[in-house]
């Protein structure tokens, strides 16, 4: 059955006419994998039913059946569900620790297909397993019914919302909807995973007729090799040339890939491998044997449907917000070379700052309850080379399942979800979609040095960032004293400085600080007195509070960067008296009042501006680390605060605000060099000893 021959045969038949077996539930989700497993697991509720269907033996797709056995993607922050998953693998030490410059995570593949099962059936999800969708009908704007093969079993099944979490949009291309399908040597190529183990004894090399026979490294697909405390060595293989959308063209790459694997076996008992990702300090593997083959090929890229909307490179670089998002994207491009099967640099790996995903990615064109979250949203070859990932699968499977659930409840179309509602239940499920939460994931990655130009010299200069990684600078133009200038970064660019305010009286000091509400809150001290000032966006500022006095204590100055909300409309401030002592001010707009609550605690902080230096203090208060600031004029106004990467900062430079963010790697140790570049941008691809009790 096609959407255009639904009349061709009686309802309920195959083409034999032999009747098929009926089903309805509420979520019908296709494709296994982590988005699948999120998805269902998040849709599954009391008064919802789920069925999952994927056609291997065992959930995990590409993270366990096809070999993958390693996070990429920032496995911290995914949702409570994965976090779920995490634990249990670190509880029978099945997962390497989480270290956040490590590109990849590595985990038992078998135990982490069984504790997907255990938690997708325990939450009273249907799991059919061998299970192929051969065909869909539509009804309008609907997918009305998919047709499944289940082993022997053929079944008709209905649902009010469809969850195409394969990777190949098979129901999309049932239904006739437009996809993106780039093909053989233009879609990401494949791999294949193989292990090897050690006999601990002399094996006698093999090399079947028809297999490839390489003379040295540089002539090899590209291959890496991880070795596991347990004694396995896992090797990853390129495939080039075939279409992991087209069955045919798929099964040719299954019987390539294995000839090729055979080649590369007896290379590695031979010669052994001394290239990037090797072992065995490159000496020949001549103790070990093939122990064991993915039950299929790894598929980084098939079809991808024509969505809503479709990410793009841009957005991964810029860090785009959406008012629809649904999931965050934190892994740099991984862009493999489509059309060669060797290492050749490996490809493109710029790295992404932290990008939302917007609900309407997953949502085909034409469609209103057809999701397809993971390796089948709409975008771009090179933003799909980031977000195609198994974190990022799980972000998105999860809204998906989240969407489902809350359209079903409300009766509306997927796109006409409430998404405040739907941003909610994510948010709650442990699935932070607040940009600024991100960072930490490869931040050995991540360094920003931007300069915004202005007139002047500043007086006072303060730094805050607020919600989805909007960072403000705030500072006093001598030319302008009564003013707050300000000036912000939003979606990976500065904007243009402009007046924000103007105060009662010139400018002497200015704190600020995100509340907890995600708003930026500025305390100035001025002629007159102090104000408070509130910015959601960071340009436009509503004045809650202006003081003259408070407890008669006149205001010298302000400790830069040292705001801190205390809860409600009222926030803490450090203030010096005229006597130079650390007093903390309260600023209550709620009760319009001011008042000195006691000393101030002893300055602390990770970081501080120092001269023309950022320091970083270690537990016992010295400078671990430190950071020489180009262009900083002594004395001219700086400031700090602590970011997931690291510490972001601005300071006063010629006729410019400079802003950097940069992780502590960055920084030399105390009194050391500086770190080597080069050596900070291989760290995340380093070797280790994988699952290595701890």
């Amino acid at each position: 059955m096609t959407a255009d021959d639904s009349s061709a045969r009686p309802d309920g038949a195959t083409l034999s006419g032999r009747t098929i077996r009926d089903k309805s539930v509420d979520v019908l989700v296709l494709g296994g994998g982590m988005a699948g497993v999120a998805a269902a697991l998040a849709a599954k509720a009391d008064d919802l039913s789920v069925l999952i269907a994927d056609p291997s033996n065992i959930l995990g797709g590409q993270g366990t059946s096809g070999g993958v056995a390693g996070f990429c993607g920032d496995t911290v922050r995914a949702n409570a569900d994965f976090a779920e998953l995490v634990r249990r693998l670190q509880a029978i030490g099945r997962i390497d620790r989480y270290d956040p410059n490590d590109d990849r995570r590595a985990y038992d593949l078998e135990q982490c297909a069984f504790v997907l099962q255990e938690m997708v059936d325990r939450r009273g999800v249907e799991i059919l397993l061998h299970a192929t969708a051969l065909d869909a009908r539509r009804d309008g704007e609907r997918v009305s019914e998919v047709l499944l093969a289940c082993g022997g079993t053929v079944m008709r099944v209905r649902a009010k919302v469809v969850i195409d979490a394969t990777g190949n949009c098979v129901v999309a291309a049932a239904l006739g909807l437009p996809t993106i399908g780039p093909g053989p040597n233009v879609q990401l190529p494949m791999s294949l995973y193989f292990s090897l183990w050690d006999t601990r004894r002399k094996v006698e090399p093999f090399l079947p007729e028809g297999c490839p026979r390489w003379d040295n490294d540089d002539d090899l697909p590209m291959t890496s090799l991880h070795l596991f405390a347990s004694g396995k060595i896992e090797v990853k293989m390129k495939v080039v040339g075939f279409d992991a959308a087209d069955g045919e063209s798929l099964s040719r790459a299954e019987i390539h890939a294995r000839r090729q694997m055979m080649g590369l076996v007896y290379y590695l008992q031979t010669r052994g491998y001394r290239g990037r990702h090797s072992v065995n300090e490159g000496r020949p593997l001549d103790t070990f044997v093939l122990a064991g083959v993915s039950r299929h090929i790894g598929q980084r890229q098939g079809r991808l449907i024509v969505g809503e909307y479709a990410i793009t490179e841009a957005d991964t670089l810029k860090g785009r917000r959406f008012d629809d998002a649904v999931a965050v994207g934190t892994y740099h491009h991984d862009y493999h070379w489509p059309d060669t099967a060797k290492r050749a640099g490996t490809g493109i790996t710029t790295m992404v700052e932290p990008y939302h995903i917007p609900l309407r990615a997953m949502i085909a064109k034409g469609m209103s309850n057809l999701l397809s979250p993971g390796r089948s949203m709409a975008g771009d070859q090179m933003a799909f080379s980031s977000y195609r990932v198994m974190a990022t699968c799980a972000q998105t499977g999860f809204a998906a399942g989240k969407a489902a659930q809350l359209a079903i409840r409300s009766g509306t179309r997927l796109q006409d979800v409430p998404i405040r509602a739907l941003q909610a239940d994510i948010e709650k499920g442990g699935q932070s979609l607040d940009l600024s939460d991100y960072g930490e994931y490869l931040r050995v990655l991540r360094f920003a040095d931007e300069t915004v130009a202005i007139d002047g010299a500043p007086t006072a200069l303060a730094l805050a960032r607020g919600r989805n990684a909007l960072t403000a600078a705030l500072w006093a133009d001598p030319a302008r004293p009564a003013d707050l200038m300000t000036a912000c970064r939003a979606d990976g660019a500065w904007g243009p400085p402009a007046a924000a305010a103007t105060l009662p009286a010139p400018i002497a000091a200015i704190a600020a600080a995100r509340l907890a509400d995600g708003r930026i809150a500025a305390a100035i001290a001025h002629g007159q007195g102090v104000s408070l000032l509130v910015s959601e966006d960071g340009a436009a500022w509503t004045n809650v509070l202006t003081v003259a006095r408070a407890d008669n204590v006149a205001l010298a100055g302000m400790a830069l960067g040292d705001a801190a909300a205390a809860g409600g409309a009222a926030l803490d401030v450090v203030a010096t008296d005229r006597d130079g002592r650390r007093r903390l001010l309260r600023l209550d707009a709620g009760a319009r009042s001011a008042a000195i609550v006691g000393d101030a605690p002893a300055a602390g902080g990770t970081f501080a501006v120092a001269g023309d230096r950022l320091v970083m203090r270690g537990p016992d208060g010295a400078i671990a680390r430190e950071f020489a600031l180009p262009d900083k004029q002594p004395g001219a106004p700086g400031s700090v605060i602590a970011t997931p990467v690291g510490a972001a900062l601005c300071w006063a430079a010629p006729g410019a605000l400079r802003f950097m963010e940069l992780p502590p790697e960055r920084m030399a140790p105390a009194g050391g060099p500086a770190p080597d570049p080069k050596a900070l941008a291989g760290r995340p691809y380093r070797e280790f000893l994988h699952l290595e009790p701890t």
